[in-house]
C-alpha cells in the first residue's frame, strides 16, 4: 500500500505516525510539505525533520512539485492536512481512497461560516467529493459535529488526533516515589494566552489556599498574559504557591510531567487539539483537563484516567483537584491508566497501524473499524 501525507510542513505532530507509517509500508510512504505562508509559524524548528527519506518539500523547486504531483496522483492512499486545495482537487479528480485531517472549524460558532477558506472547501466538498471516497480524519472530538451541521462528511468521520512521542518510563516506580511528599504538585504548561486560560490556575491556587491544603503549582510557559499572571500573584499574595518558571526545553517539560501529581490543562473551545495533555498522560501525571478542548474528550475517561471539568462551571476545576489531593490512592491509579491510555491507544505507533488497518478495509469494502482510539467512528 502506497500512502502520501500532504500538510504545510512535518512537525512534531504529525513526525511520530509518519514515520511509523514509513516503516509499515516499507518505504512506500511519502511527506510532501507545501510550505507555510509566513516564517515562525512550524513547530519543530524549520530543519528538524529536513533528512526524512520520505519527505518531499513543494517549495524546493519545480522538479520536486512535479515529483509531488505524481505521488498524489498514485498513491492508493492520500491524507490531506493544512494545505492549498489545489492538492485536494488533484487528489480527487483520481477517485481514490482520500482522508481529510482537521481540527474543528467552528470554533466560534456559525461565525466560521463566513471564513473564505471553509467556504472554498465546503463548495469543493459538495460539488466534487459526493459518491467518492473521500473520509474525515476528526482532529478533535468536536470536528465530526462540526462536519454534520455542514452536511459533510455523513458517516464518514474517524477519530484522530496528534500523537506525541511515548516515553519508556517505570510507571509504577515513578507514582511511587512520589509517595513520601506531603506538598501536593500541580503543574500547568501552555503558552500565556488568553485561550488557555492561565487565570484559572490562580483562582485555583486561592481556592486551595483558603481550604488550607498543602499545594504547589508550578506554570510553565511564557507569552502576552505572562506579566499580567506575575502581577496577580503578587497581588493576591499567592509568591509562596504559584511559582512562574517561564520558558523550559522540551526535557525540562517531561521531567516536570513526571515528577508533579496533578496537571491542569485550562483552554477554551479554541484549543484545536491540545498536544500537552498526550505528553502529561505520557509522563503518568493524573490530568484535570477541560472538556473544551478538542482532545480532552477522545483522551480522557473520568474516574479512570484523569477527569474532565467545565470552564463554564465556577468551581468545577477547584472540585476536580480538591478531590484528587483528598484521594491519592485514586490518584494515582489515574495516573497509572493515563499513561497506558496513550502508550497503548493514543500512541504513533498504534495510530499507525489503526490506520494501516482502516485503509484495508475500506479498500476492501469492510466495515469492522476500530472499536476506540484512533480510525474509530467519530
Amino acid at each position: 500500500m502506497n500512502i502520501v501525507f500532504v500538510s504545510m510542513a512535518l512537525n512534531i505532530h504529525q513526525i511520530g505516525v509518519s514515520d511509523e507509517l514509513y516503516r509499515l509500508a516499507k518505504g512506500k510512504f511519502w511527506f510532501i510539505e507545501t510550505g507555510y505562508a509566513s516564517k515562525g509559524v512550524q513547530k519543530g524548528g524549520e530543519s528538524e525533520f529536513a533528512l526524512r527519506p520520505y519527505l518531499i518539500r513543494t517549495q524546493n523547486g519545480e522538479t520536486s512539485m512535479a515529483t509531488a504531483i505524481q505521488i498524489i496522483r498514485d498513491a492508493d492512499v492520500m491524507i490531506y492536512g493544512a494545505a492549498p486545495i489545489a492538492f485536494l482537487k488533484e487528489r480527487v479528480k483520481t477517485g481514490k481512497l482520500t482522508f481529510m485531517y482537521s481540527e474543528r472549524w467552528l470554533k466560534r460558532g456559525l461565525l466560521n461560516l463566513l471564513s473564505p477558506r471553509l467556504l472554498q472547501q465546503q463548495w469543493f466538498y459538495h460539488t466534487r467529493c459526493h459518491g467518492k471516497p473521500v473520509y474525515a480524519l476528526c482532529a478533535s472530538a468536536y470536528a465530526a459535529g462540526d462536519f454534520t451541521k455542514m452536511f459533510s462528511f455523513k458517516e464518514k468521520c474517524f477519530k484522530w488526533g496528534y500523537f506525541t512521542t511515548v516515553p519508556e518510563i517505570d510507571i509504577e516506580n515513578i507514582q511511587k516515589a512520589k509517595r513520601s511528599a506531603s506538598t501536593v504538585k500541580i503543574l500547568w504548561v501552555a503558552r500565556f494566552l488568553q485561550l488557555k486560560h492561565p487565570e484559572r490556575m490562580l483562582q485555583l491556587a486561592s481556592q486551595l489556599r483558603t481550604n488550607h491544603v498543602d499545594f504547589l503549582v508550578d506554570m510553565i510557559g511564557v507569552g502576552p498574559e505572562y506579566d499580567k499572571i506575575a502581577s496577580a500573584i503578587k497581588k493576591m499574595g499567592l509568591e509562596n504557591h504559584v511559582h512562574l518558571l517561564g520558558q523550559v526545553s522540551n526535557s525540562t517539560v517531561m521531567e516536570a510531567m513526571r515528577t508533579h501529581d496533578i496537571f491542569c490543562f485550562t483552554s477554551d473551545k479554541n484549543e484545536g487539539w491540545g498536544a500537552v495533555l498526550n505528553e502529561a498522560m505520557s509522563s503518568g501525571c493524573c490530568p484535570v483537563s477541560s472538556i473544551e478542548t478538542g482532545s480532552t474528550p477522545y483522551l480522557i475517561k473520568d474516574g479512570v484516567n484523569g477527569l474532565s471539568f467545565d470552564l463554564g462551571k465556577k468551581n468545577d476545576l477547584f472540585d476536580k483537584v480538591l478531590w484528587l489531593i483528598k484521594h491519592p490512592e485514586e490518584r494515582e491509579k489515574m495516573s497509572i491508566e493515563a499513561y497506558k491510555t496513550i502508550r497503548d491507544v493514543w500512541s504513533p505507533k498504534n495510530a499507525a497501524l489503526q490506520l494501516m488497518s482502516l485503509c484495508e478495509k475500506l479498500l476492501n469494502g469492510k466495515d469492522n473499524f476500530a472499536a476506540e482510539g484512533p480510525c474509530s467512528k467519530a
